[in-house]
């Protein structure tokens, strides 16, 4: 089943992608393959940097008491791209690593290290000096950039690579003040940054992504904006300077290294004119609600369990979130359940809820929904992007029926070059003709698309499929329930075993026959998990709010040794 966009028949949808529009849509070349792409875009960072001129005095960055102009940080990029250049020998097509916790140097050095025509590299900041230096290895950085703790760790590992602590950055924008860089010749298919994967279950792999993928992806994101001002009457937009200035106010609780944070706040708040407000540290709801109410955040892309952990906060009443007027969730499924916990403890976004799906591979957001629509099917992505195509597929790669089960197949010209220094892995994802598999198991219906599970979590019990996801949203649909998660364990009888790990409510008294019973209400009897691990604490995810299933399993298979049970759930002599 293809679900392409250029099938729709809206009125406004096509005025929007007309002639004269600034959003319309020819086909040009892209690595070979002919694609739909927008006439008028930007076609470097730089370029989109450049763009945000338009906004003057307008508030970029909140750190603590550090509050960024556009304006002025530009001048910041300009001035660090010039101390690069000349005092650390940055040259283009360098990689340089930035390796620090969220705050205002990490986004100035991400666009200096751009201005001067080098890759950035976003380093995990959570790494250990072991994964540090794997990463390290990789793409092999002419400078490390980073913040004293991590400086610290990356001494272990390298004694090689220079370092720059972010302390001394203020020095260097003061003492390059008012100096421009000279502009560094790119293309829009060379690398502009390198991200990397989460690592779930291996070693991270550094995304190479284009300038033409971050520059897309942000008219992408601009465009379902337009489409519903326009269907309001709003003009079509001809050019970037007509695009409306969004005076939103974006709270950043999750790390600047994963895409929905640097693409979806940092970059998307330099193509609408709004702020972005850090929050560095660890996550705690308390200190999450009282920055709503202090910046009156209007925003919030709140990732893995952040969400359902701000609306379990016992002292939630007490802070004025009243200003939050949009939600988005995202780095893992989000139950019917949880979304409507999150819409009853923030009634003002209970509407404008959002729920968007994509991979660092796949650059743009692939699918998304939204408000009304969410709520109508709360277990769907959405409908394709504007200038993405999805296709299912069945295991011989043949397109499978609306309905059917399928892997997810994207083509988009925004799509990651490869992964850096890895052709074996590239070569595994990026299929012929501009194709990416995702790796998740899906189908479509009625043009929606809904992710059932990654590839490998699909479970086989005694030769029937079981899709984690429907029985994480039975579960998450208890009133006692916080988090679950569903996996396959090894079982000598059935092949795989259904396994829930599930964290309950303080207080709660649930024990696994509650829980199965609970289960067996909606769900077929293969689908009921057979094997539980019931806790109060979170469940252990990445820095980008991804399930950690393979320690989860390990958990469970430890526990189990420890009992004495084997593999076929009973105890063993």
């Amino acid at each position: 089943m293809t679900q392409d966009l250029r099938q729709d028949g809206d009125v406004t949808r096509a005025a929007l992608l007309a002639p004269g529009s600034y959003f319309e849509l020819v086909d040009e070349n892209v690595r070979d393959v002919r694609m739909r792409v927008f006439r008028q875009r930007a076609r470097s960072l730089r370029e989109l940097l450049d763009q945000t001129a338009r906004f003057g005095e307008r508030l970029y960055l909140v750190d603590g008491d550090v509050r960024l102009s556009f304006a002025t940080h530009r001048e910041h990029v300009d001035a660090l791209a010039v101390a690069l250049a000349q005092r650390h020998d940055v040259q283009p097509g360098d990689r340089v690593a930035i390796y620090a916790a969220n705050r205002w140097e990490w986004v100035v050095a991400f666009w200096a290290i751009a201005t001067t025509g080098a890759i950035p590299a976003a380093f995990n900041s959570w790494w250990t000096s072991s994964e540090f230096a794997h990463a390290c290895a990789l793409v092999e950085p002419s400078l490390i950039i980073g913040d004293t703790a991590r400086l610290t760790r990356a001494a272990e590992a390298t004694s090689t690579v220079p370092l720059l602590n972010l302390d001394e950055v203020p020095d260097l924008i003061a003492a390059h003040h008012g100096r421009h860089p000279a502009r560094a010749a790119v293309g829009e298919d060379d690398p502009a940054v390198l991200i990397f994967t989460s690592g779930t279950t291996g070693r991270p792999k550094a995304v190479s992504t284009s300038h033409r993928g971050l520059c897309g992806l942000e008219q992408v994101n601009r465009f379902p904006e337009m489409l519903a001002m326009t269907s309001m009457g709003r003009p079509v937009p001809a050019s970037v300077d007509d695009l409306p200035t969004r005076d939103d106010v974006v709270l950043v609780t999750s790390p600047l290294f994963h895409t929905s944070m640097l693409y979806g706040v940092v970059l998307r708040a330099a193509s609408a004119g709004s702020a972005g407000v850090l929050l560095p540290g660890r996550f705690d709801p308390e200190r999450v609600l009282a920055t709503i109410e202090r910046e009156r955040i209007t925003s919030w892309l709140a990732l893995g369990s952040a969400a359902p952990r701000v609306c379990a906060f016992p002292g939630r009443d007490q802070f004025d979130t009243s200003s939050l007027a949009h939600l988005g969730v995202g780095g893992a499924p989000v139950s019917p359940a949880v979304q409507q916990t999150i819409r009853a403890a923030f009634p003002k976004a209970s509407r404008a809820l959002s729920i968007g799906y994509a991979s660092t591979e796949s650059v743009a957001v692939v699918a998304n929904l939204s408000g009304p629509a969410l709520e109508r099917h709360p277990t769907s992505t959405g409908r394709a992007t504007v200038t993405t195509t999805i296709q299912l597929r069945d295991p011989l790669g043949a397109a499978v029926p609306d309905g059917a089960l399928g892997e997810v197949h994207i083509r988009s010209p925004y799509l990651m070059l490869g992964y850096w220094n890895d052709p074996e892995h590239s070569g595994a994802v990026l299929k012929e003709g501009g194709w990416l598999a995702m790796g998740d198991v899906g189908r479509i219906v009625d043009g929606l698309l809904y992710i059932d599970s990654r590839a490998r979590d699909m479970i086989l019990v005694s030769a029937e499929n079981v899709t984690p996801t429907e029985v994480e949203h039975q579960l998450e649909a208890h009133p006692d329930v916080v988090e679950a998660a569903v996996l396959a364990v090894d079982d000598a009888l059935t092949g795989d075993a259904v396994c829930a790990a599930v964290v309950v409510r303080p207080g709660a008294t649930l024990d696994e026959p509650d829980l199965a019973a609970w289960c067996r209400a909606t769900l077929a009897h293969y689908k009921v998990p057979t094997r539980w691990r019931i806790a109060h604490d979170p469940l252990p995810r990445t820095a980008t709010g991804k399930l950690l299933k393979h320690v989860i399993r390990a958990q469970v298979t430890d526990a189990d040794k420890a009992s004495g049970r084997g593999l076929d759930g009973e105890a063993s002599d």
